[in-house]
């Protein structure tokens, strides 16, 4: 269902059921108050004149890993002596935009000019890549630096429909650690 311009109203004119239920009824119930169904959520346009409800969604991993690639990757290896633990991720109802905050305590024992970073990748309805653009991380590295760091991002290029955000890591030389890494998305 969707929201109906109203009718204008004539002086002397019979105002029907049908009118009603269309002009009335049915717009009160596309409106925020009717359609909200989830505490702690909030409402977008999804097309014109319509509303959408969505909600913030989060994940964390608290392990150490690591990872040893230029190219954007899942972390391949755990310090601790656990299995690494890929993303965290998280799947929403999106429209074609949406705001992503990728971040934890990150750092390696790269040196010179190396980098290591944190971004983002999207499946499902969309398909984008994760990249530097969106990155959180650290540069020029020495020995061992580490510093907890986040970086935000308004993506307006998502088709809209279930998408999987999913944190995704590169190193540019040596070896990247990352821990206590957490994903935000708040979809529109």
């Amino acid at each position: 269902m969707s929201w109906t311009a109203p009718m204008t109203a004539v002086a002397g004119a019979i105002f029907t059921a049908a009118q009603y239920n269309t002009y009335v009824r049915d717009n009160l119930a596309e409106c925020a108050p009717a359609k909200a169904s989830v505490v702690g959520s909030y409402f977008t346009t999804s097309d014109d004149n319509q509303v959408a409800e969505r909600k913030v969604a989060q994940a964390i991993v608290d392990q150490h890993d690591s990872f040893n690639s230029s190219s954007y990757i899942d972390p391949n290896a755990s310090p601790t002596g656990n299995s690494p633990i890929p993303g965290p991720s998280v799947t929403v109802q999106t429209g074609s935009v949406a705001f992503i905050v990728v971040g934890g305590r990150i750092g390696g024992n790269a040196t010179g000019t190396d980098s290591v970073k944190m971004s983002w990748e999207v499946s499902g309805a969309s398909s984008i890549a994760a990249t530097d653009p969106w990155a959180a991380g650290l540069v020029k590295l020495g020995q061992y630096s580490f510093a907890y760091c986040n970086r935000g991002y308004l993506a307006t290029n998502l088709n809209p429909g279930q998408n999987t955000f999913k944190a995704k890591y590169a190193a540019s030389g040596g070896t990247g650690f990352a821990s206590y890494r957490t994903i935000v998305v708040m979809p529109f």
